[in-house]
């Protein structure tokens, strides 16, 4: 009988040829080895099959499933299922792996116990392979803890997972269509902590095909739809789709909305502070990011209302005085113009 291997590793594909080689490879030759290799082949109708048979045949980690085409979230459940591991790493097909990344994580979660999901830092890349930038998200938990409201806390295809916490959360929820990833980090959540190994182990490719930009404006949309659920839950008090799409920067339109806007994220942070024992640090930064915020309302409210500006600017100055760097607002506005939501 095969022994039971460390790591899952579990990857959907469909109709993914085109990158499917260089996914594979970057897996296959990672540092650490006591791994299997799940893979859905979703109903590929191009090379996909083939390309998978070749891997299967040569390199008995890899275990392949063809199903028919039932989507993202179907193939997802049924690579989780099937691992054997105490811990399920996820990876796309049209993405690569540095060689370190299972060792390096597989080396924390060992040694924090309290952490249920792990992701490292990425390059995004494009259709060539070229680097366009890079992807830095916070290691500290209380950090990302804070961050549910707003973005992604770990990049899906770089993390790797507690076996055991995928299981009590039922895998995957079937009805989260466009937004698998961000529904199980919010369910998560309640139950674990999360963090970052702080050193670019994926490469991540940003193209024509992949999710965030295939589906656009819909896949935005349900992600603002489970935010709104989940800070209402987190305040007790309804929060409608029109405060959460303002809290992202997507609909400021008036000066009301900018006052509404900023009262909804000074309630965030002051509960957030409320329910939670914070370092020096962790409080630090976090009030660091929120004045940043206010600093970004404070330049929308400038082209009503010169004295709404000053109001506005001097909440989130006393926050952190670093706001009166000009540089701060700058990027904080550079960063709202990119989407706060990655696939």
């Amino acid at each position: 009988m095969t022994p039971t291997p460390a790591v899952s590793v579990v990857m959907p594909a469909f109709n993914a040829a085109q990158f499917l080689d260089e996914a594979v490879c970057s897996i296959l030759e990672q540092t650490f080895r006591d791994f299997e290799f799940i893979i859905v082949d979703d109903g590929s109708t191009d090379d996909t099959a083939r390309i998978l048979r070749k891997y299967a045949k040569a390199d008995s980690r890899v275990r392949v499933f063809p199903q028919a085409n039932e989507g993202m979230i179907t193939a997802l459940n049924r690579g989780c299922r099937l691992a054997r591991g105490r811990y399920i790493a996820r990876m796309d097909a049209d993405d690569f792996s540095l060689p370190h990344r299972i060792e390096r994580q597989l080396e924390f979660l060992e040694g924090h116990p309290e952490i249920g999901i792990l992701g490292t830092w990425a390059s995004r890349i494009d259709e060539n392979g070229s680097v366009v930038g890079d992807w830095c998200l916070s290691p500290n938990p209380k950090v990302l803890k804070w961050s549910h409201f707003f973005h992604v806390c770990v990049i899906h295809p770089t993390v790797l997972m507690r076996r055991e916490v995928l299981e009590k959360l039922n895998f995957y929820r079937p009805d989260a269509i466009h937004a698998e990833d961000r529904d199980l980090w919010l369910r998560a959540s309640a139950i674990t902590e999360f963090s970052n190994v702080p050193e670019i182990l994926l490469k991540f490719r940003v193209w024509g095909k992949s999710t965030s930009r295939r589906l656009g404006r819909e896949y935005k949309e349900t992600q603002i739809n489970l935010l709104a659920l989940f800070i209402s839950e987190f305040l007790k008090s309804d929060v409608s789709i029109e405060a959460m799409a303002r809290l992202h920067g997507l609909k400021l339109e008036s000066l009301g909305d900018i006052r509404s806007t900023a009262a909804l994220l000074e309630r965030l942070y002051c509960t957030f502070l409320l329910e939670n024992s914070l370092s020096s640090e962790e409080h630090k930064e976090i009030s660091w990011l929120v004045a940043r915020k206010l600093g970004y309302l404070a330049l929308r409210a400038l082209r009503f209302s010169g004295l709404e500006f000053l109001l506005l600017f001097n909440r989130g100055l006393r926050l952190d005085y670093r706001l009166l760097s000009p540089s701060a607002i700058l990027t904080g506005l550079e960063r709202r113009r990119s989407s706060n939501f990655a696939r």
